[in-house]
């Protein structure tokens, strides 16, 4: 720079403006850095929140699965008393499973159908049967009620009701009642 320049201050006001365009640039750059500072911070906490989002769903499912765990094994202890207080509860109907339908097997039947406890295969009785095992409601035991009885039971099906149908009728009550 010559002495003219220097006079009129061009000199100066190069220096001026080289000063201020680093100071700019250097003012950039931070800002840059700044931002690229926040992006990461923001980055981070979204990536920490997105660990703790997770974390909490699984502890969730951890606790749900725990839940079922224990309420699966209640229910299945309910059963178990249940059907124990049921077995307690019919132990005097239980059956010796020998063919012979007479009126102990008749009062089991009927207390598991919900009928007339009097050892009597009436009317009642024979209707409650025949619902029971699909065949036609008329309250008289025939052929069609014998044959539908050993379908329900799975024994032979020829239509008459003897000692192999009726063993098969005290197992089916026994296992009704819990046995």
């Amino acid at each position: 720079m010559g002495i003219f320049d220097k006079l009129t201050g061009k000199e100066a006001k190069a220096k001026a403006e080289a000063e201020a365009a680093e100071l700019k640039a250097k003012a950039e750059a931070e800002a840059a850095a700044a931002k690229e500072a926040a992006a990461k911070a923001r980055e981070a906490a979204f990536n920490k929140a997105n660990e703790e989002v997770k974390a909490v769903q699984k502890a969730k499912a951890e606790a749900e699965a725990a839940a079922a765990e224990l309420k699966a094994k209640a229910e299945a202890e309910e059963k178990k008393v249940a059907e124990a207080a049921k077995k307690k509860a019919n132990e005097k109907y239980k059956l010796e499973v020998d063919g012979d339908f007479g009126p102990k097997s008749i009062k089991a039947v009927q207390h598991i159908l919900g009928c007339k406890e009097d050892g009597i295969c009436g009317t009642e009785t024979i209707k409650a049967i025949q619902k029971l095992v699909g065949a036609d409601v008329d309250g008289s035991w025939g052929t069609q009620t014998s044959k539908k009885l050993q379908k329900f039971l799975g024994v032979e099906v020829d239509g008459v009701a003897g000692p192999q149908t009726f063993k098969a009728f005290q197992k089916w009550a026994n296992k009704e009642l819990g046995f």
